[in-house]
């Protein structure tokens, strides 16, 4: 153990011992005002309480009447009906791949999955909401514990609360099965974590504290950066404090889970980041388009003036009062904890390009800057605040991004909840249409998302699982067709050889600039001998925001270009790479599969299916090419 955690009341004086402390124990100093203002009479109490409770229920209201499900939330859903179904975190069951983003999310979803009655849409949208809701609520709570020790006696107004609530994507990210509520749960806790290790001098804070202060790599791989600051804070402020021992020990507990579920990885999927992150080059820096990405969730809500009015009103004023007080270090730094995190946060996404959805990544760096400052004293040096009282009441009810209709496609898609998880236009997968095109020997391609996918005329690949389908659209659909269909991912998300081909240059479109070539789609899909034509002319109809990764050919050149394809399968680190998930997980093959993780992470491949073969099976043309016609 590290120490005692500080979860008691503030206003509570109490005696804990210093955990491998050899002297006496020394009481610690009440740090914390009553949460009550002295001499208050109930009704003022009650305003007091309404008031910090008005923006948790308006958040409440907004966020069910705009719920919904969105296509890549059911991209978790389908993982979680594979481990419900006993296949294990996959998405085809029997192919080791990791095409989720947060593991904690996907561990929540399959454990309420498990022991409740409902539905996976309900019981994802719902946990969103309630995610998000007991957040800000943990992030009222906490940050009124915080200003109370600055200005003991002053009315509170919830006005950095009312802030995070005014602008409107929050009210749909809320929920949409992703993990965003999570992320404002994770987010609220470690505020009221840092809190109350700020608010009990002499005091260190418990083992379980640290883990979740700690979580933040299997939350979202981003948040690994909020850690790190949540861990320098313990780590710095009481360095005097502590011997190294101690030290080690908060590290050694804050990165346990994180740590154990990186074996997993490694043993299990074979990789150091998630099949997604590959997919999507994580690491590969896009300044100009994040830049863009940022500023377009800035601009349309005038955010520049809640930022300036509390940072006038509120941050500096309180930072300020901590001066004279009793723990004035601890306090400080709990105050900035949280935005020095959320700055790091959304430095990072600006660099790296951002999302393809309206603000969805920069809502944890958001909410992170607000929560602090959830409530400020109603008091003159913090009247600079008050200038977000105005602003809100405009942007909740006319400030939203130019292109803000329902399901638009602009440079980003600006997604406002319909209000209901009733399926959206891609039901190619009901129970209905699958009557109609699904048999249990068939292999598909889908051109478009809203018409069920063709069937190929020519026979499956040797070894290819059927019915497959391979689809741009790995949501809904695979959602409603279950665990029995494999699918072929054409981005990569959930497919290990298109996420590793090699990026040569950004698209328009962040994350989603991987399409599968049309030699490689024929060559995992048709068997050998068999005509792409089909393929190729309905890859013709590929979505427009896709840009290839190499030039299109057809006719002839595409039969040359399959034939490459189908060889450079056979090159023994590529078939290793798209095949090698697919193997029975042993003991040998867990450990194997970790030793060669780092390898296979940082593994491309030529998105050029001959440049594929020559690069992994050495030069000259295979019999089976110049048979091609190659």
């Amino acid at each position: 153990m590290i120490g005692p955690d500080l979860l008691v009341d503030d206003q509570t004086p109490h005696v804990v011992p210093a955990i491998d402390s050899p002297g006496p124990t020394t009481p610690a100093v009440p740090a914390a005002v009553p949460a009550a203002v002295p001499g208050a009479g109930r009704p003022r109490r009650l305003l007091q309480a309404a008031v910090l409770a008005l923006p948790v229920i308006v958040l409440a209201v907004v966020a069910w009447t705009h719920r919904s499900m969105f296509f890549d939330g059911y991209i978790y859903l389908h993982v979680v009906q594979n481990v419900l179904a006993g296949h294990g975190p996959v998405f085809n069951a029997g192919q080791r791949v990791e095409a989720f983003t947060s593991p904690l999310w996907t561990l929540v979803l399959s454990v309420a999955g498990l022991v409740t009655p409902f539905s996976l849409t309900t019981i994802a949208v719902d946990l969103g909401i309630l995610g998000t809701v007991s957040g800000l609520g943990l992030a009222v709570v906490a940050s009124t514990r915080l200003v109370r020790r600055a200005a003991p006696d002053a009315f509170l107004l919830p006005l950095g609360a009312l802030v995070f609530v005014a602008v409107s994507p929050v009210w749909s990210l809320a929920s949409l099965g992703l993990e965003t509520g999570l992320v404002f749960l994770w987010l609220g806790c470690c505020l009221s974590i840092l809190v109350r290790w700020a608010g009990a001098e002499g005091n260190d804070i418990r083992w379980y504290g640290v883990v979740v202060l700690g979580l933040g790599p299997i939350v979202r791989p981003e948040l690994a950066l909020d850690t790190v600051v949540f861990l320098a804070v313990l780590l710095f402020v009481d360095a005097g404090h502590r011997g190294w021992r101690r030290q080690a020990a908060i590290v050694g507990w804050a990165f346990a889970l994180p740590l154990a579920y990186e074996v997993f990885r490694m043993g299990y999927y074979g990789m150091l980041v998630a099949n997604t992150a590959v997919a999507k080059e994580a690491s590969l820096p896009r300044p100009g388009q994040g830049i863009h990405y940022l500023t377009d969730f800035l601009t349309p809500y005038w955010l520049v003036v809640p930022a300036a009015g509390l940072l006038v009103g509120a941050f500096l004023p309180l930072s300020a009062a901590f001066r004279s007080r009793a723990g004035a270090t601890r306090n400080r730094v709990a105050l900035v904890a949280l935005p020095v995190a959320a700055a790091l946060n959304a430095g990072y996404i600006t660099v790296m390009g951002g999302d393809y959805v309206h603000g969805r990544l920069l809502m944890a760096p958001f909410f992170a800057a607000c929560a602090p400052v959830a409530v400020v004293p109603l008091a003159r040096k913090f009247a600079a605040a008050l200038l977000v009282l105005p602003w809100a009441l405009v942007c909740a009810v006319s400030l939203r991004p130019a292109t803000g209709t329902p399901w638009s496609m602009g440079p980003f898609i600006v997604v406002t909840g319909h209000g209901t998880v009733a399926p959206g236009p891609n039901d190619w997968g009901s129970a209905r249409a699958q009557s109609t095109w699904l048999t249990s020997t068939g292999t598909y391609l889908q051109e478009d998302p809203t018409k069920a996918p063709a069937r190929l005329a020519t026979g499956a690949a040797p070894g290819l699982a059927t019915p497959t389908v391979a689809t741009y659209w790995v949501g809904q659909g695979p959602y409603e067709l279950g665990t029995s269909v494999r699918f072929l991912d054409l981005l990569g998300l959930a497919d290990p050889l298109d996420a590793h081909l090699r990026l040569n240059e950004r698209g328009v479109f962040p994350g989603h600039e991987k399409p599968l070539p049309t030699p490689w789609i024929a060559a995992l899909m048709t068997a050998p001998g068999s005509s792409p034509a089909q393929i190729g002319s309905l890859q013709a109809r590929r979505p427009s925001q896709y840009t290839p990764l190499v030039p299109e050919v057809s006719g002839p050149a595409l039969v040359v270009e399959t034939a490459w394809a189908r060889a450079a399968l056979g090159c023994p680190t590529i078939h290793a790479l798209e095949f090698g998930p697919d193997r029975p997980l042993t003991l040998g093959s867990f450990l194997s599969t970790m030793v060669h993780a780092p390898a296979q992470t940082t593994l491309r491949v030529p998105p050029d299916p001959a440049a594929a073969y020559h690069r992994f099976c050495g030069p000259g043309t295979p019999a089976s090419v110049r048979a091609a016609g190659g």
